[in-house]
């Protein structure tokens, strides 16, 4: 199964690069399943304004019932590139 990343809605070209390296991109402001990864934009890490984020490390963002959490990604200047290769990374996936 696919890891499912949720991308905040105007990151639509990382979200096409997550999609080509195989991963199920979901729009962070709509979805209410469970993820693995949250990918947003701004300077500010505070994402409670979003009703599908509720708490990040106590496992039970967006569903997500893991004693780990998800993964919280800031892709403020960064490249497509770049936000593939640091999932990539930690999940231990080779890019391809």
């Amino acid at each position: 199964m696919p890891l499912k990343v949720a991308v905040q809605n105007g990151l639509e070209d990382i979200a096409n690069s997550l999609k080509d390296q195989g991963y199920d991109v979901v729009a962070m402001e709509d979805n209410t399943e469970p993820v693995d990864v949250i990918v947003y934009s701004g300077v500010s890490n505070d994402l409670t304004g979003f009703d599908t984020v509720d708490f990040y490390g106590d496992g039970v963002t967006m569903g997500v019932e893991s004693p780990s959490g998800v993964m919280l990604l800031n892709a403020h200047s960064h490249s497509p590139e770049q936000v593939v290769s640091e999932i990539n990374n930690w999940f231990g996936r080779t890019e391809g």
